[in-house]
């Protein structure tokens, strides 16, 4: 809903635009803080289905999938679960770290993990990386009150939004950088300014101004694989059972008497008694079975004998146990969602411990690029609540961190820091580093926490004294 603003609230604004984008506020006509939100996003999903336009179509088949097929439901779990899971269990998934040497007030601290709680990046961040896997994009409004801090993350509904770029890629400047639409008629309801809008995006490529869903090339695969589970199910629900052939002697009857005896005979056999005076009918299987008559013919002058008989048909078919075409088109899912096949519970084809190190590694790469999406969006978090404040963010150097990405299980992890703390022992010995560059870039310890070990090393080294 487009809305007045107050004075002071659009002066606010203005500065804003100016530190930010260098350009004054658009008309209050033309902006909004408010705009579509989740809480509206499922009554947008009927029309937002039906519309015909490329990126669109891709969102509704990321949603079905993501719905209703266990490996890309579990495959976006894992990367975002990875990517920002505490250690240790403890609620910070990442950490702002500095460098002593750059003396960074206090209150300086202060205000950028403040503005963190503020917006909830610590909660929110498992939810944004795994829509940004989903949809390949993700958009986030800064709310920013009139203190002058950012003080909410919107998250904005990507079928809603519209990214404008100028013919050398860049956001336009006057205000209309992105746009909100109604999902069925892409009416315009609100623009936006570059810095309102966080468009993350995954997979990006410069022939398009979105991004990628993980899933994109999936979908082809999904679209067949669903076509042939349901006809393997109703392959199953149809030709599972056995079925009767009965052969009923209708000999000596015309047509509409051989008819008539059948039809009897088949009502006769289904019809039961409920109760007194009520009668229903009793469906022996789950197909029908199969009623037709046949009548003897005199050969020789001799009659043959009778000919009723009841006939069980094999309905078997090798669709029962040839699945090859599932499991490839499975597999091509599973390959489109970068996660190793072991981690899903598919290690049938896990035949080498080489081959599951390869899997790892490159896991281990999808989840450091997840984690460079986020780090980038935290980053411009801070820095706008630091031009908010009249602060440069060129002048406060912080970096985002995060628990390592190491996959496997303890034995390797144990390998691996004793070969980094041999590398680390030559490097120190050439002086290149020094126990804090190891302790805060190596060892992911916080500053707290290498002070505390310093004061412990300092306070062994007196009582040996």
């Amino acid at each position: 809903m487009i809305e007045k603003q107050p004075v002071r609230l659009l002066r606010l604004r203005r500065r804003i635009a100016k530190l930010v984008a260098g350009d004054s506020w658009p008309a209050a006509a033309k902006t909004t803080t408010g705009g579509i939100g989740a809480e509206l996003w499922s009554s947008l999903g009927a029309p937002f289905i039906k519309t015909s336009s490329k990126r669109l179509e891709v969102y509704r088949d990321m949603i079905e999938m993501d719905e209703t097929v266990d490996e890309v439901a579990t495959s976006l779990d894992l990367l975002a679960d990875n990517a920002v899971s505490a250690q240790g269990g403890t609620q910070e998934s990442f950490w702002v770290a500095y460098h002593d040497s750059d003396n960074i007030p206090r209150a300086v601290k202060q205000l950028i993990e403040d503005t963190l709680r503020r917006t909830l990046w610590y909660e929110k961040a498992y939810g944004i990386a795994r829509d940004l896997l989903k949809y390949g994009d993700n958009f986030l409004q800064y709310v920013v009150d009139t203190d002058s801090h950012v003080i909410r993350l919107m998250w904005m509904p990507p079928a809603t939004m519209e990214r404008n770029e100028d013919a050398q890629g860049r956001l336009y400047s006057d205000g209309q950088a992105f746009m909100q639409v109604q999902p069925a008629t892409r009416i315009p309801l609100a623009y936006f300014y570059p810095w309102q809008i966080e468009h993350m995006r995954w997979n990006h490529t410069g022939s398009s101004v979105y991004g990628r869903a993980l899933g994109f090339t999936a979908r082809t695969a999904w679209r067949k694989l669903q076509a042939m589970e349901e006809a393997l199910v109703i392959n199953w629900l149809t030709r599972a059972f056995a079925r009767l052939l009965f052969v009923l002697d209708v000999t000596d009857k015309t047509e509409k008497e051989a008819a008539k005896h059948i039809r009897e005979f088949k009502n006769q056999l289904l019809t039961r008694k409920i109760a007194k005076g009520v009668e229903g009918v009793e469906q022996l299987s789950v197909v029908k079975d199969i009623f037709i008559g046949r009548a003897y013919h005199e050969i020789g002058g001799r009659a043959q004998e009778g000919l009723a008989d009841v006939k069980v048909l094999d309905t078997s078919s090798t669709g029962f146990a040839n699945l090859a075409a599932i499991q490839y088109y499975r597999g091509k899912i599973v390959m489109s969602m970068r996660v190793p096949p072991a981690y899903l519970g598919l290690e049938e084809n896990i035949n080498a411990k080489s081959t599951l190190e390869q899997q790892d590694r490159r896991f281990a790469r999808t989840i450091q690029a997840l984690q460079t999406q986020l780090s980038t969006a935290i980053k411009h978090t801070i820095d706008l609540q630091l031009l908010l404040k009249g602060l440069n963010p060129a002048r406060v150097p912080y970096y985002i961190m995060w628990p390592p990405t190491a996959i496997g299980d303890s034995v390797a992890a144990a390998q691996a820091l004793r070969l980094q703390a041999l590398a680390d022992k030559e490097l120190i010995a050439l002086r290149v580093i020094d126990p804090e560059y190891i302790a805060t870039r190596h060892l992911k310890m916080k500053r707290v926490e290498w002070e505390a070990v310093q004061a412990r090393m300092v306070t062994n080294a007196l009582d040996n004294s």
